[in-house]
């Protein structure tokens, strides 16, 4: 089992704070870089290239960085829904465009897994997974959720349905269009299936699906980038839900577990 990870890059045109985007991504692309396991591939796909990116060598790492200009950034308007739309239609459209550059690379690539530019996965990520070699899927729904602002952990069982960072496609499932236009996403899971829904759908459809008992996967909140959070905690009422959910989902994480993250 080959894992192929995408990591796709908002532009410098819809981040609040390039530097902060840069500086999330770092700490992403470094625990991508820390896994115990070899047998993956990496790439980071943006319009933009982050300084600390440039000139990195792809034989000496296995992250790389790839441009993408398909389709331009997004222009960001008053109406919230449709942003993200125009959000979502920019990250799928860059998941496709990374997988078919690393298909075209890396014909062993047996799994396909899409990161979010500001999370983290476990130094042991690619080699736990080993195990689940004979899924179509693995749904994360064990994991992290990292206030990044508090520095609070909590242990999250449904992680799925928080975050976009949850679902190990098999290359079985990924058939990649023949011409690249605006509904093209839709070819792959990762842009036609919600990660709310991505378990269901995909057993309904007759997959075989697993759940990673482990927790190797971290969702960073609050980090100065999320797109979330203008749409879900842009009251008072949804900032104290979440502060509450916070709180009580509390779990001390020992620095052990932090460190396998890249956290201190």
């Amino acid at each position: 089992m080959k894992i192929g990870i995408v990591i796709p890059l908002k532009s410098k045109a819809v981040s609040k704070n390039w530097n902060t985007t840069c500086e999330n991504l770092k700490s992403t692309v470094n625990s991508v870089s820390n896994q115990t396991s070899n047998l993956f591939e990496c790439v980071v796909i943006g319009h933009d290239c982050p300084d600390f990116m440039m000139g990195i060598d792809p034989p000496k790492g296995k992250v790389r960085f790839i441009k993408y200009d398909t389709f331009p950034p997004p222009v960001i308007g008053a109406v919230e829904s449709e942003n993200q739309l125009k959000y979502e239609f920019d990250r799928c459209h860059k998941i496709l465009a990374g997988i078919a550059y690393l298909k075209s690379s890396f014909s062993d690539i047996t799994h396909w897994f899409s990161l979010d530019a500001d999370d983290l996965v476990q130094d042991k990520f690619v080699e736990t997974l080993q195990s689940y070699h004979y899924a179509d899927s693995i749904i994360l729904d064990n994991g992290y959720i990292y206030f990044k602002n508090t520095g609070v952990i909590n242990e999250e069982d449904e992680f799925s349905a928080y975050c976009g960072s949850s679902a190990i496609i098999s290359d079985r499932l990924i058939n990649l269009p023949e011409v690249i236009d605006e509904s093209s996403h839709r070819s792959i899971p990762f842009g036609n299936i919600s990660h709310v829904n991505m378990r269901q759908r995909l057993q309904q459809s007759g997959c075989k699906v697993v759940v990673a008992e482990e927790r190797v996967i971290m969702y960073v909140r609050d980090n100065g980038e999320n797109i979330s959070n203008a749409a879900y905690a842009n009251t008072l009422y949804k900032k104290m839900k979440k502060f509450i959910k916070m709180i009580v989902k509390y779990r001390h994480v020992d620095r052990a577990t932090k460190q396998s993250f890249g956290l201190k």
